[in-house]
């Protein structure tokens, strides 16, 4: 029944299956539900239609931009206002490391009608506030998101 000559053919059958299910637990922790849930600490809101997720090069903040389409507008902004602190500002007042990660970006934010950013943040260390920057074009609303480091 089991022969010792088949066993590190057992053992490899064994290893690439542990490799398998390793390789489907990190593609389910990429997703944008799960990264949103973790940079933000709760799941998507009810008033997301759809949400897309779009990582930078690792760099000095290790940033995040999700790409979010809603059905209630004023709904989504006041759940990011309470998850994030958020507090109005003018194009003046962004960052100067969310300026240099993406110029494109800049571009969209300039003809937003408004741009929204964390009151506090620390972007050496995450757990003490992130720095959450929301903003908009004419289809979609943007979360600007500083990762783990």
């Amino acid at each position: 029944m089991f022969n010792l000559r088949h066993f590190p053919q057992y053992v490899l059958g064994i290893l690439l299956l542990v490799l398998i299910a390793f390789q489907g637990w990190t593609y389910y922790l990429g997703t944008s539900d799960v990264t949103f849930e973790r940079l933000i600490g709760s799941n998507p809101y009810p008033e997301v239609k759809e949400i897309s997720l779009r990582r930078y090069k690792e760099g000095a903040i290790s940033p995040h931009l999700f790409t979010i389409k809603s059905s209630n507008e004023r709904a989504l902004l006041k759940h990011l206002e309470d998850d994030c602190d958020l507090k109005r500002i003018s194009v003046e007042e962004i960052p100067k490391v969310a300026a240099r990660t993406d110029s494109e970006m800049i571009d969209v934010i300039k003809h937003s009608p408004y741009i929204y950013l964390s009151r506090s943040y620390d972007l050496k260390n995450p757990k003490k506030g992130r720095m959450c920057l929301v903003f908009r074009d004419n289809e979609s609303i943007y979360l600007f998101v500083n990762g783990n480091l």
